[in-house]
Formats: C-alpha cells, sequence, structure tokens
C-alpha cells in the first residue's frame, strides 16, 4: 500500500515550510495531499486543528472572486507547500501569538469511492468589515468528491518562532500582488487612486502594520535599549513613523544620511532666497528668466524632507544629535546601508540592526525584506569601527543639497581598510564574517557583462563564491538587482554551478527584468532593425530553478484582477523583490551558510557603494528562517513566472465574479486523474526529508 514515510516542517517569524515524500514514484489514484495544521499547548495536546488555504481550483472548475478555500476541497498537488497563514489570519487582518507550537497532518486524498474514509470538505468564509457579516466562499463547477488514500502522517513539532540568538531575524510581508489586498481595498466598495500607498504610508494603519510584519516592533524596540547612543548609516528615509523613532532618540543618535531620488525641477527654486542675486540689467533679467525656467535634475528628493527636519534639530544649541550629510548626487556611487549600532554608556559597542530593509514606507510594508537584530558585541563592534571610517571619510556638501556632486567618491583609505573582513566566533556556535564596502581602491567601476576576461571578484564575493563552491546540495537566493542578467554576481555563479552539478539544488528569485538570468538588452540588426529588449520569466534547468517577480497583476500574465485600470493602481515600484540573500545548505549543522546586509551580492556593490554584508556559518536555526523566506517568496512567485511564460502574447480568459462584475481570478488548474505525480519535482522534498 502507498503511503507517506518521511515529513518535516521548519518556520520562521511568518510562514511555515512543509515537505513529504512517499514509497513509490506515485500513489495511485492520488488527486494531492490535505494538510491540517495543528496547534499544541505545551503539554502537546492539540489546541486547534485546521486545513491549509487553498486557491487554486480543479480543471473544470474557476474561482473568480480569488476567494480561499482549503485542502479538503482543493488538494496540495506537491509534495512540499507553504502554511502562508501560520501567523497571519486569512479571514482577517490580525497575527497569531508570538510563541506557537506547530505541527502538520498530511494525508494523500483521491476520487471518493467505496472503502474510503471520506474527506468531510471544511467551508471557508471571511468576515466583511464593509456588510458586517461573514461571507461564506463560493467557486463555480461542480465539486469533487475526496476520499482519503493513505493513513495520517505528521511531521515534527516546530517552536514558532525558533530562539535563534544572537540574532533576531524579521521578514516583511509586503508581498502585494494578491487577491486579498484587493478585496481590503475594496471593502468600501472602490479602489481609489493611491489609495494602496496612502494607506502604507499611515502609520498604525492595520494593513501597513500586517505587511509589515515584526520589522516594525523590532525597530521600535531596538531604540528602547537604556541609555548610550546610536550610531547610524542610512540610505533612504522616507517613512514618517520611522522618522518618528530617530526624532524621538535623537539626543542619543549620531546619524550619517546618505541622498536617494532624483527628479526634475527649476534650479533656481532650490536655491536660499536670501542668496539668489537680483537683475538689475534688461539682458541680466532675461537670462535669470531663462534661468528659472531651465529644468535641472534635482538630487537627493526622496530624503529632501526628512533632511530638513533633522537639519532644524541638528542646529539646535546644546543638543547632543549629529547629523553628517554623505551626498553622492547622480555620481555613479550610492550610500546603500541601513544600520544603526547601539553603543552602551560605556562606550561598549552592544548590538546592530542591519538588513536590507529602507527606512521607507514601501520598505517596511511594499516589498519582499528582512531585517535582523544582532546582539554580538564582537559583530556590533565591527559595524561601529566601520561606521567611524564613514564618518571620518567625509564627502563635499553640494550647494544647494540637491546639486550633482560631480565627482563624488570614496577615499582610497576607506576602500583599503574595507579589504578584509572582521570575523569571529558565535556564542552557543558558529562563526561570522563582517565585510564592509566600498573595498575597491581606485575609480575603477565594475567591469562590464561584455568584458570577455574579468578581473578578479572583489574580496567580499571573492569569498562568497569560494563558499557557493562548497554547498553540496543546496544554493538559495533572492536578490533585487545586482547587475545585468547576473553576470559578475551570485547570480551567475550559482547558476553556472548548478549546470555544471545537477544534484545541486539551486533555487532563486530576482526582482528586476534587467538582473533575470538569460536578460538580452535591446539591439539593432546589420540591417539596422531594432530587436527590443527581453527577459525571461523563468530559467529552468537540471536542478537549477530561477525565476523572476511577475506581479499577479503584470499584463504578461493576461489574467487581470477586475477592471485592470483599477489594479494598477496598486503599483507600488518595481522593487518586489528588495532581499540581498544567500543561504547555503541550510540542513547542515556545521557547514550551512547565510548571507545578508545591504549588499545586492553583485561587483558593482563592492567597487561603488557604502555596503554590509554579514556572513554567518554554522546557525542552522538562522539558517532555516533565511531559507524559509526564499522559497516562500520563491514558490510565490514561480506560479506567475511560468503563467507568464506560457501565456505571453496571449489575451485573458474572462470570468465572473459572484456579482456578475468580469474579473480573471483563479481558473481550474489542479488535475482530475493521478498524472500530475509524473510532472511533479521530488528535489526539495527529498532534500529537506533527508
Amino acid at each position: 500500500m502507498a503511503a507517506i514515510i518521511s515529513a518535516t516542517a521548519f518556520s520562521n517569524n511568518e510562514v511555515a515550510y512543509i515537505a513529504w515524500e512517499i514509497d513509490g514514484p506515485v500513489i495511485p489514484g492520488c488527486l494531492g495531499f490535505n494538510i491540517v495544521r495543528e496547534f499544541l499547548n505545551a503539554a502537546g495536546d492539540v489546541i486547534e486543528a485546521k486545513p491549509l488555504a487553498a486557491y487554486v481550483a480543479f480543471k473544470g472548475q474557476h474561482n473568480p472572486d480569488g476567494l480561499a478555500q482549503n485542502t479538503t476541497v482543493w488538494p496540495v498537488q506537491k509534495f512540499n507547500w507553504r502554511d502562508l497563514t501560520l501567523r497571519k489570519r486569512r479571514s482577517a487582518l490580525e497575527r497569531r501569538e508570538q510563541k506557537l507550537k506547530v505541527r502538520y497532518c498530511i494525508r494523500a486524498v483521491g476520487h471518493f469511492r467505496d472503502g474510503l474514509e471520506k474527506v468531510e470538505a471544511v467551508p471557508e468564509s471571511h468576515f466583511d468589515r464593509n456588510s458586517k457579516r461573514q461571507i461564506q466562499h463560493t467557486y463555480e463547477g461542480d465539486p469533487i468528491a475526496l476520499g482519503y488514500l493513505t493513513p495520517e502522517f505528521r511531521t515534527n513539532v516546530m517552536d514558532v518562532p525558533a530562539d535563534r540568538k544572537p540574532f533576531t531575524s524579521t521578514f516583511t510581508n509586503g508581498i502585494l500582488s494578491t487577491q486579498f489586498i484587493v478585496r481590503i481595498l475594496e471593502e468600501d466598495g472602490k479602489i481609489t487612486p493611491g489609495e494602496l500607498e496612502d494607506r502604507l504610508r499611515q502609520p498604525g494603519d492595520f494593513l501597513r502594520n500586517y505587511l509589515a510584519g515584526e520589522t516594525l516592533p523590532l525597530i521600535k524596540n531596538f531604540f528602547a535599549q537604556p541609555g548610550g547612543r546610536f550610531h547610524a548609516a542610512l540610505y533612504e528615509l522616507e517613512d514618517e513613523q520611522l522618522e518618528e523613532f530617530l526624532v524621538a532618540h535623537a539626543e542619543r543618535l549620531d546619524l550619517i544620511l546618505s541622498d536617494a531620488g532624483s527628479g526634475s525641477g527649476k534650479d533656481e527654486d532650490e536655491r536660499p532666497a536670501a542668496k539668489k542675486k537680483r537683475a538689475t540689467s534688461a539682458a541680466a533679467k532675461k537670462k535669470a528668466a531663462t534661468r528659472k525656467s531651465k529644468k535641472v535634475t534635482l538630487y537627493d528628493t526622496r530624503n529632501a524632507a526628512a533632511r530638513r527636519r533633522l537639519q532644524q534639530l541638528a542646529r539646535k544649541r546644546d543638543t547632543a544629535f549629529t547629523l553628517q550629510h554623505r551626498m553622492f548626487n547622480g555620481s555613479g556611487h550610492i550610500g546603500h546601508n541601513k544600520f544603526i549600532v547601539y553603543v552602551d554608556d560605556a562606550g561598549v559597542a552592544k548590538s546592530v540592526l542591519t538588513g536590507s530593509t529602507n527606512w521607507t514606507w514601501s520598505g517596511v510594508a511594499g516589498q519582499s525584506n528582512n531585517c535582523i537584530r544582532i546582539d554580538d558585541e564582537q559583530i556590533a563592534a565591527a559595524f561601529l569601527a566601520y561606521w567611524q571610517r564613514l564618518h571620518k571619510d567625509a564627502l563635499p556638501i553640494p550647494k544647494p543639497l540637491s546639486a550633482k556632486a560631480t565627482g563624488a567618491n570614496q577615499s582610497d583609505e576607506l576602500k583599503s581598510d574595507n579589504r578584509s573582513a572582521v570575523t569571529g566566533k558565535l556564542t552557543g556556535g558558529g562563526t561570522f564574517e563582517c565585510w564592509f564596502s566600498p573595498n575597491m581602491p581606485g575609480k575603477a567601476q565594475p567591469p562590464a557583462k561584455t568584458v570577455k576576461r574579468p578581473p578578479p571578484p572583489p574580496p567580499d564575493l571573492d569569498r562568497l563564491f569560494s563558499l557557493m563552491r562548497k554547498a553540496r546540495k543546496a544554493i538559495f537566493f533572492l536578490v533585487f538587482m545586482p547587475s545585468r542578467g547576473g553576470a559578475n554576481s551570485i547570480v551567475a555563479e550559482a547558476v553556472d554551478l548548478g549546470i555544471k552539478d545537477t544534484s545541486l539544488n539551486v533555487v532563486g528569485a530576482i526582482s528586476d527584468t534587467q538582473a533575470m538570468w538569460g536578460y538580452e538588452a535591446s539591439r539593432k540588426t546589420e540591417t539596422g532593425a531594432k530587436i527590443p529588449a527581453s527577459s525571461p520569466h523563468v530559467f529552468q534547468q537540471g536542478g537549477v530553478s530561477v525565476v523572476r517577480a511577475t506581479a499577479l497583476t503584470d499584463k504578461e500574465i493576461g489574467r487581470e484582477l477586475g477592471d485592470f485600470r483599477l489594479v494598477e493602481k496598486l503599483t507600488v515600484g518595481r522593487a518586489i523583490i528588495h532581499d540581498k540573500i544567500l543561504v547555503l545548505d541550510p540542513l547542515d549543522p556545521d557547514n550551512c551558510v547565510v548571507a545578508f546586509g545591504s549588499h545586492n551580492l553583485g561587483y558593482k556593490a563592492s567597487y561603488s557603494n557604502d555596503e554590509n554584508l554579514t556572513i554567518v556559518r554554522g546557525h542552522r536555526a538562522l539558517a532555516e528562517a533565511y531559507a524559509v523566506h526564499v522559497l516562500d517568496v520563491y514558490d510565490h512567485y514561480r506560479f506567475r513566472a511560468v503563467e507568464a511564460e506560457v501565456n505571453a502574447g496571449k489575451k485573458p480568459k474572462k470570468g465572473k465574479t459572484s456579482t456578475g462584475k468580469e474579473k480573471q481570478g483563479w481558473v481550474g488548474f489542479l488535475d482530475t486523474t493521478d498524472t500530475w505525480q509524473q510532472k511533479s519535482s521530488h528535489r526539495m522534498s527529498r532534500y529537506f526529508t533527508g
């Protein structure tokens, strides 16, 4: 009799990843798996059990409203799955308590027949805030009666979140391309222009807090440390709540704030009124009028408002707050850090806050990001020393601050001092390496993709490449924009390793279209015809599976959420995935590796930018948490990427909602026979079940 023979589960602060294996290539008659989450008390008793949410219908069915059913109705046709509502409730914008004990019960199901235990379909509903009543979830098409084919099989029991000291890792939930977000915004009957951005900007908004996860509380609690001082280096600062954190603790704050954002404007409007020269002659007046109307590029548009407020604080007499402007303003370099070091009253660096999360409303609630607190004096001291090097490496201040900073560049002294890592052992096991950028002296920029023999990699990436070549079973990554086509970055290295060693599992997701593996820039043929730029949605070869983030509202998918004009108003920027994460062999207790920070994991970051990169080895709990985050984001976008690849150029089929409104929704996808097993990969399930 076919059966499930192993199953395991891993989690981070937000979601869980479940994998299972069977005792043969297929289970005859299997239509998928029912997965039930079981919450346990301290004694190990089940206090709540609920099947996991499912959105994809069987062929012949249709889910036009995009409402959740569960795996008693639409089973999982894979050998691994994500529990997206481990902490987040599917029916409301609420979060479960932090300390949980959880396991999963998995059973194969097929068409119900005599001799099988029937699967009782569990109804799903949600509370509609507008009508103040429970809304029963429906779908189109005839239900399929299911029966159990295998006995119950349970995973290990997890503590959520697991103890990961000295690390406290958090992950944002800013994956916006879901019907759930649309439904929340439509609760008042309409989606207005800019509504999503307005809500994500608003401190205390329940949707903002829901998408930010535990990132905002982590930052708030970091500032709650008593006495001492905070030394911060920030790239972007465009969030009211985070700005308030800085203002509230300004007397204990030393801030290096870089420039961010640019746009067009009138140069005269940016000059202080007292310093404008008054035109006296007719010719001078004409010249002044021409200059006033001339459009120029203005820099630091994103940080300008917060900078002005902080400048006013810094100018106050007897203030202990210091503000240092680090303005690159169009020079090709950026001050890309997002970290804060806490130093106690005795002058000892105690902890650091770092990660990929920019201090913007989109960073905390509109993108996929990670933010991590590290309570380790050695690591904190390394970041403090780097902060002090940045402080010493003062840049000329443009006048006005919005003007182009021609030739702005970090000093060779700073670059040379950054060429070696700070290393050490972690309390409780494992090691760390802290790398800082830029670390390539001179004015040279990173080599372009066209260079046939690029120079050796920068020291931080050289170290990462070395660790990647030692990976035995798995390489996982999330990146925003390391380089064009992934060249001279961890993307090219990972794909190359996976192609050469087909036993290696290489799984990654890329945000920027130009960074996708296989990207081709626009070019002209010999006859002068223009070939537009192209970027695949999926690269699949052997054990390598790389996707680029394609929003559910993307025109390339050919499946929109309701009125396309409304859906377009949900856009919050191109950095859907803003993480910069590399995870190697997360199940290996001695050799697992996690790399995180502000570093975009390509040559340019090391050559040109102020960056930080922390590499942790031999800390399995942290590696598992980051691996779950990578797989969560990857799986979220894989379905969309595959769909976009298949439907490229096709017109979407239209469906109707329960109210008669045309809407695409989730078209039937699940097979109604057991043939799906022949197409489903076991690579991830075999790796995670060991």
